[in-house]
């Protein structure tokens, strides 16, 4: 029930999200000791962290849109995709803008010369431009909000 593309998704929008911890005492450990909503799909765990007083959303959808749909009707603030605000969909880190000759030994040639817009995660370096898989998102994005 794992939900690495939500957690991806919603790190574009802006949330910092923790993902990857497996274990279910754990995931409610980091929820209690740093205020974190637990987003999932598993019944048992929602219980459980509920009993212990951590905050915990029951997804039911298991595709990635009907999951973000949930979020939106229960009143999450989904910004726009790559505002400033955005985090890495890699690591979690903040994005910010930079100028292409920033970028301009760190990006194949024809990216380069094709793309005006860039952003680089502060933490891990990963660089973004709007691409094709970019214009799949905001596609997405509009779907999701009509």
């Amino acid at each position: 029930m794992m939900l690495g593309r939500l957690a991806r998704w919603l790190r574009l929008y802006g949330h910092d999200t923790l993902y990857g911890v497996e274990d279910d005492d754990e995931i409610i450990r980091v929820a209690l000791r740093e205020g974190r909503i637990i987003l999932t799909r598993d019944s048992g765990l929602a219980e459980r962290a509920k009993k212990l007083g951590a905050e915990v959303f029951l997804l039911s959808s298991n595709s990635l849109e009907g999951q973000v749909k949930e979020l939106m009707a229960s009143g999450v603030e989904f910004s726009e995709l790559f505002p400033a605000s955005a985090r890495c969909p890699k690591c979690n880190g903040p994005i910010k803008r930079v100028s292409k000759e920033e970028i301009r030994e760190k990006v194949p040639e024809a990216v380069y010369w094709k793309y005006d817009e860039f952003y680089v995660c502060t933490k891990c370096g990963q660089i973004y431009w709007p691409g094709r898989q970019w214009r799949e998102m905001v596609k997405m994005d509009r779907r999701l909000r009509d």
